[in-house]
C-alpha cells in the first residue's frame, strides 16, 4: 500500500475543514454523533454524551484510519474499499495490532494547520498533537513527520530527533511541580506547628 500524497491528504483535510457536520438525534441515553464528510476522501464521526464531552473519535483521512476512544486513547488502521454486492462501496477498518506512529503523525501534521472553532476538529486536532508529542518526546518518531512513510519502521531513540523546546519546557513543568509540592509541605508543616 502506497504513501497518500501531500497533496492529496492536503486536498482531503482542507475539504474537511470546509464541510458542515451533520448532526444525529440523541439516542435513549442522550448519546449523539457529529459528521464531518468530506468528498476528498476525509471523514470524521464523533460520539459526544448528553453533556456534549467527546466520548469517540473516528478519524479517516484517504486510506488511513485513527480512532480515540476517552479512557483507551488511540488506535490507527487502514480503510479499505469494498464493492458490494448492489454496486455500492463501503468501507472495511483493518486496525493495526499497535498504533503506527507513522499514521498517528501524518493525521497530526495533517490537521495541526486548522485554525477554525469547530468544536470537534479541535478535539482531534488536540488528540493528535498530544500523541504526536509523546512520539516526539519518548524518542519513538521524527520530529519531522512528514519523512515517515507507511512501510518505514520507527527510528531507533539514537537516530530520532528530540524538540529541545519541549525537552526543556517539560524539564521545567518538572523543577516547577518540584518546587510547588516542597512549599506546599513546609507550608503545611508550619500550619501543624501553629495550630499546637
Amino acid at each position: 500500500m502506497s504513501e497518500p500524497s501531500s497533496e492529496r491528504l492536503k486536498s482531503a483535510v482542507q475539504a474537511l475543514f470546509l464541510t458542515r457536520p451533520m448532526e444525529g438525534p440523541p439516542g435513549d441515553d442522550g448519546k449523539r454523533s457529529i459528521w464531518h464528510l468530506s468528498s476528498e476522501g476525509a471523514e470524521l464521526l464523533s460520539f459526544v454524551d448528553d453533556e456534549g464531552q467527546v466520548q469517540r473519535q473516528e478519524l479517516t483521512l484517504l486510506d488511513e484510519h485513527c480512532v480515540w476512544t476517552s479512557g483507551v486513547g488511540l488506535r490507527t488502521g487502514r480503510v479499505e474499499q469494498d464493492a458490494a454486492a448492489a454496486g455500492a462501496r463501503s468501507s472495511i477498518v483493518h486496525p493495526d495490532s499497535q498504533p503506527l506512529p507513522a499514521r498517528l503523525l501524518r493525521a497530526a501534521l495533517a490537521l495541526e494547520g486548522y485554525s477554525g472553532e469547530d468544536p470537534y476538529i479541535l478535539h482531534i486536532q488536540r488528540v493528535l498533537a498530544l500523541a504526536r508529542q509523546g512520539l516526539v518526546l519518548s524518542g519513538g518518531a521524527s520530529a519531522d513527520p512528514s519523512s515517515v512513510s507507511p512501510g518505514t519502521p520507527p527510528p531507533d531513540s539514537a537516530s530520532s530527533t528530540v524538540d529541545p523546546v519541549m525537552l526543556r519546557r517539560q524539564r521545567t513543568e518538572g523543577w516547577t511541580m518540584v518546587i510547588v509540592l516542597a512549599l506546599g509541605l513546609v507550608l503545611g508543616i508550619g500550619l501543624v506547628f501553629w495550630l499546637l
